[in-house]
């Protein structure tokens, strides 16, 4: 049995409240006249993009670019799961308010609570890639570039290792 949720108020009351607690996005007045349908499609098309850039690999610059785009994936993600909660609730909500009726050989009530069951899961999925997208962030965060240790063109973590093959001390010794 689908897992039942309770709406608060009425469906225009929930898109409001939701509307309400938004963050503008960057542009704010642009932003603010904006629909959540808007918002979404924008937010697919920035997905489609991104994985049109990290395909080529050329725009990424380094490292330092993937962790930054794993954090900001991860932020995104962060949020799904209320928001598939939310619109759980306005479905239902709309469905008490009568908004949502009956066609012929439908059952509106059954398929109301399919959708809530597939947006359940949908935020559980949406918590798991948080929780992996997070691991990818910190396990990225230990990664150094081919770069990093180099100083002028000499190679500062080798010049150390071979110093301690060669048993000679230096700073990270004592």
């Amino acid at each position: 049995m689908p897992r039942r949720v309770s709406p608060y108020g009425s469906a225009e009351d929930a898109e409001s409240a939701a509307l309400a607690r938004g963050r503008p996005m960057a542009g704010g007045e642009l932003a603010s006249t904006m629909t959540a349908r808007d918002i979404a499609a924008e937010a697919a098309g920035a997905i489609r993009a991104l994985n049109e850039l990290a395909s080529d690999g050329a725009d990424f610059a380094g490292l330092d670019d993937v962790r930054q785009v794993i954090a900001s994936l991860g932020r995104m993600t962060q949020d799904l799961p209320r928001l598939c909660e939310q619109l759980a609730r306005m479905l239902v909500a709309q469905r008490e308010d009568g908004q949502i009726t009956r066609a012929p050989g439908q059952d509106p009530d059954f398929w109301v609570a399919e959708a809530v069951e597939a947006l359940a899961a949908a935020g559980q999925a949406a918590d798991m890639l948080a929780a992996a997208l997070g691991q990818a962030g910190q396990t990225s965060a230990a990664l150094r570039s081919s770069s990093a240790g180099r100083l002028c063109g000499v190679d500062l973590d080798r010049d150390l290792r071979d110093a301690r093959h060669r048993g000679v001390g230096g700073i990270a010794d004592r």
